[in-house]
């Protein structure tokens, strides 16, 4: 695939102890549950929802429910919300989601960056070195707003979340601290609820409801909170609870690729690359790095690099905020006196899609990450699931308020799973087609993932773990010297045929 069609789609379509206790096999087969009992049983100490996972995908729809009249609340177990950008395109679609949530698409609009400083795709040496190719990523039909009334943004996760937490304290949601919470188990869980701190450890399923089980620490001691509800939605993010506790497999390629990513700022980096080469993403090559940045925010300098990553030779220890510091200075090509790593986090690139998202007589479901997990090439990931909760919230109110019967909740599998299978195709085709630029200068990724993978399953498994990772090092030196000034020229006849591949890809 060409790399002018690279992202030829961008704008389309556990806890070690936690008690799995959710729909026993053949729970459902031996129950006929009753939709006027189970869904509208009038008990006020049943919450009608109950969304597991406070990102984008568990925000959007508690949104949504709350705006069609559905009682619900949402349980995050971190204590508080993570400034790391993440996820930043959203495409028309979701926007055209955002355009009926009271102005959030023009909030979104107003505060991203102009379209000029993100739209392109840059290949280099080095920020400061040769320009190896650029790839402008964008339509004109993502802008004209012929096929959509909106159109495409470049915004952070964490700035959407935010934005997100206001139009639910618009809704009267209260944010709650596992520490501040008083009489928690003498009382019924309230609506318009988001508590942080509280993991979902257990789900248990009767005639009548779900318990769910909620663990937090208290004044230094973990306790516990069970949740009567009709429904609990899993939007808890890749690693779902919800979907292990459910019994709910994945289906797909696993491990693809790991990663670090290091979240990190500096205004003078923002500012050069804004005069000299301004773009969204910045793929680099040179004989000491190789790395993919993100520019989330070049007015203010906001970046988060990308960087492979090789365990068990390689740990994390290994990339200190003093040693990103270094790599980030090799990728630049100079060093940044206004430089701040502000994050590292380690991750690992899979494209699966569950077997299911839909379980224990439509009582469980999963939505966004918890149902499918693909490449970031294409941008699919958030706007996947936005779009789920979308397609899922005025089914589940149908439901609740007794307009449709509960087995109206089975088209959002029909209808959803099948676009997360052809959206995981897509990205990893996308992921396959950015590596051919790589590949025509002499790096080819699989062969480092298969070195990789001898040296922890072959002969190699058995060196000392000191000598695997001097293998290691030593053949990825070698790999990154085909990127060698004195090799890759056109006077070289091997760097003069490369870069003749490489115009040719581009050109496509």
């Amino acid at each position: 695939m060409a790399v002018s069609r690279l992202f030829k789609r961008f704008c389309g379509l556990h806890k070690a102890n936690a008690r799995i206790q959710a729909c026993p096999p053949g729970y459902i087969h031996r129950r006929a549950f009753s939709d006027s009992k189970v869904f509208n049983n009038g008990d006020d100490t049943v919450l009608p929802v109950l969304i597991v996972g406070a990102g984008p995908v568990g925000l959007v729809l508690s949104i949504l429910l709350t705006k069609l009249g559905v009682k619900c609340s949402v349980l995050e177990k971190s204590k508080t919300f993570s400034k790391h950008p993440q996820a930043h395109f959203i495409n028309n679609r979701s926007m055209e989601v955002f355009r009926k949530l009271d102005g959030l698409a023009e909030e979104i609009q107003r505060s991203q960056p102009p379209v000029d400083l993100w739209r392109k795709f840059i290949y280099c040496t080095s920020l400061y070195g040769s320009i190896l190719g650029s790839v402008d990523h964008m339509q004109p039909q993502d802008f004209e707003q012929v096929v959509s009334p909106t159109s495409v943004a470049h915004f952070s996760q964490y700035k959407l979340i935010s934005l997100l937490l206001k139009q639910l304290e618009n809704l009267s949601f209260k944010l709650c601290m596992s520490n501040k919470l008083e009489g928690l188990n003498h009382r019924p869980f309230q609506e318009r609820q988001l508590l942080m701190g509280h993991e979902c450890v257990s789900i248990k399923a009767n005639d009548e409801f779900i318990s769910v089980t909620a663990s937090f620490l208290k004044d230094g001691k973990h306790m516990e909170r069970n949740i009567r509800c009709n429904i609990v939605v899993g939007t808890d993010g890749a690693g779902s609870t919800v979907r292990k506790l459910a019994g709910i497999d994945m289906r797909g390629k696993r491990d693809l690729q790991k990663l670090v990513s290091v979240h990190f700022s500096s205004r003078d980096l923002g500012k050069y690359l804004l005069s000299e080469r301004p773009g969204m993403l910045f793929f680099i090559f040179n004989t000491e790095a190789m790395g993919v940045l993100v520019a989330h925010d070049l007015k203010q300098g906001e970046f988060v690099l990308q960087i492979p990553f090789y365990p068990p030779q390689q740990n994390l220890e290994d990339f200190s905020p003093e040693i990103c510091e270094e790599l980030i200075f090799k990728l630049v090509g100079r060093e940044l006196s206004d430089i701040n790593v502000i994050d590292i986090k380690p991750w690992v690139m899979h494209a699966e899609v569950a077997e299911k998202f839909i379980s224990c007589g439509n009582r469980i479901i999963l939505a966004g990450d918890a149902a499918h997990r693909f490449p970031p090439a294409g941008g699919f990931g958030m706007n996947t699931g936005i779009q789920d909760s979308h397609n899922l919230a005025w089914k589940i109110a149908s439901v609740v308020k007794g307009i449709a019967p509960s087995s109206i909740l089975h088209t959002y599998e029909t209808e959803r799973r099948p676009i997360a299978i052809f959206n995981t195709e897509l990205s990893i085709q996308n992921f396959k087609a950015a590596m051919t630029v790589p590949a025509a200068l002499g790096l080819d990724p699989t062969v480092a993932n298969s070195v990789h993978q001898v040296i922890n399953e072959g002969v190699g498994s058995i060196l000392p773990s000191g000598l695997q990772r001097a293998i290691l090092d030593g053949i990825f030196t070698i790999g990154r010297a085909q990127l060698s000034e004195s090799l890759l020229n056109e006077k070289n006849p091997l760097g003069s045929s490369r870069l003749a591949n490489l115009r040719r890809i581009f050109e496509k």
